[in-house]
């Protein structure tokens, strides 16, 4: 029973064999071999390299980012003539959010004209809205000329003269200034009336900045009114190598001032009140004509503008005369990506990845030479999510295009940055050859070049046949 199963087994036999005493070699069948297992084996390398090989896949869909999702902005401005005294940074978005004078992700370095930092990095601070005056008396002071305004000629030796000089640097058009006017002769007249000038001990002046417009550039005043405190014929403070001056921040009113002109006041001439400046009101100023601005801020996926202006509450800016050349550090959206990541980004992102790809305005410088101007840039975002497949977390980049302008502004001076999200995502995803479809190609290799090889092999035999019996032909 068994053999005959067995004789059926071996007539569904797909190879069937002849005996090798009925075959024959030939020198064409070997270099048909030979070529045809060389191809193989280059086929095969190929097909290996290509099973190896990690290919991208690339669609397009409408950004599906969380509800409420913040998108991150990343910025580093150096403006080389706006000061940071008053140099703040506001947001407003589509949304109708508008945030004034961003404090807690925003850190500002004093800088010079030439962009090299001359003062102390420190996280920005709200300024202080000043209350003042309803009613002001009359001035009534007439024994020393203290209404007056100090000129250039005057300045320094009025400083010399006393302990302690408190300045206002003004402007008449300044609608602060105005307000402020009969308070500082109510308080002057009060403060020397109380320590006679006789004494030197303190004197309360101010300064014209449109009549003395160098003197008020020599102290790096930008805004009015500015209230300075100079000891001994100086305001600058060194603070850990760096020079800043002693300006005051508080309340305008009478009663405000004569408390600080009594916090001054030193004991006797030729003594310093070390303890005046320790009042929350006085703070150092910086001593510099520029300023860097560097943070991040936290901002819904809608338009919205970033505004880099020089403001603040209770001062007067004259924005024609602000000049808000800038250059960009950088600035780019979302997390900057690690090492490891941005490799795979240059390997799986279409096209490459191009040295300006995340950040186009990374060390571009912006001027303009008149004052007044107002910058603006204007960026459209894209969300690109790469996954890099298994074993891998999927990760944002983001990438942007932007235009920048520059135009005379009637009245405001302002960097503007501009941007909108596009509400298409791109997603690129790692693509792997699966082990089935390889197998399938190395079959298909080795059995399709076999084959053909085969039938290269018969047709040049049978054409060799041909030949023979011609030529048998011929000699019958």
């Amino acid at each position: 029973m068994a053999p005959r199963v067995l004789q059926r087994l071996r007539a569904v036999d797909f190879y069937k064999k002849i005996p090798s005493d009925l075959t024959e070699t030939t020198l064409a069948g070997a270099v048909i071999s030979v070529t045809a297992a060389t191809l193989i084996l280059l086929l095969l390398g190929l097909e290996m390299h290509s099973f190896l090989k990690t290919s991208t896949h690339t669609e397009m869909i409408v950004d599906r980012s969380a509800h409420g999702e913040l998108l991150r902005v990343n910025f580093d401005l150096s403006f080389p003539r706006m000061s940071c005294e008053f140099a703040t940074l506001d947001i407003s978005d589509a949304m109708g959010l508008k945030r004034l004078n961003l404090t807690k992700t925003v850190r500002k370095v004093p800088l010079n004209d030439r962009l090299e930092r001359v003062g102390l990095g420190l996280e920005d601070a709200a300024h202080h809205n000043p209350e003042y005056d309803e009613e002001h008396p009359g001035f009534q002071y007439e024994n020393v000329d203290i209404a007056t305004p100090l000129s250039g000629a005057t300045f320094d030796a009025t400083l010399a003269a006393y302990e302690v000089v408190v300045v206002n640097f003004f402007a008449p058009w300044c609608s602060w200034c105005q307000r402020l006017a009969p308070t500082w002769e109510a308080v002057t007249e009060a403060v020397h009336a109380k320590y006679p000038d006789a004494e030197r001990r303190i004197r309360f002046a101010k300064v014209d900045c449109v009549a003395q417009a160098p003197l008020c550039r020599q102290h790096f005043i930008s805004a009015f009114p500015s209230i300075r405190i100079f000891h001994k014929g100086s305001d600058e403070v060194v603070r850990m190598g760096h020079r800043e001056h002693d300006a005051y921040y508080g309340d305008r009113t009478k009663e405000a001032l004569t408390a600080l002109a009594d916090k001054l006041v030193p004991p006797t001439v030729g003594t310093p009140n070390l303890a005046a400046r320790q009042l929350s009101t006085v703070r150092a100023a910086t001593a510099a004509s520029g300023c860097n601005f560097a943070g991040f801020i936290m901002v819904k996926k809608v338009p919205g503008t970033m505004h880099f202006v020089a403001r603040a509450p209770g001062h007067s800016i004259d924005f024609l005369a602000q000049d808000l050349s800038h250059t960009v550090n950088h600035l780019y959206f979302g997390l900057a990506p690690s090492p490891k990541r941005r490799a795979a980004l240059a390997r799986l992102h279409p096209h490459g990845l191009a040295h300006d790809w995340s950040d186009k305005l990374r060390g571009r410088s912006f001027t303009n030479p008149s004052t007044g101007a107002t910058y603006e840039h204007y960026a459209q975002v894209v969300l690109t999510t790469i996954e890099a497949g298994r074993g891998h977390d999927a990760y944002d980049a983001y990438e942007y295009t932007v235009q920048s302008h520059v135009y005379d502004a009637a009245d405001h001076a302002s960097v503007k940055v501009s941007y909108t999200m596009s509400p298409i995502q791109i997603l690129v995803g790692e693509v792997r050859k699966p082990l089935f479809s390889f197998l399938i190609s190395t079959c298909a290799v080795i059995g399709g070049v076999f084959t053909v090889a085969g039938i290269v092999d018969g047709i040049t035999h049978s054409l060799h046949s041909m030949a023979k019996k011609v030529e048998l032909g011929k000699q019958g």
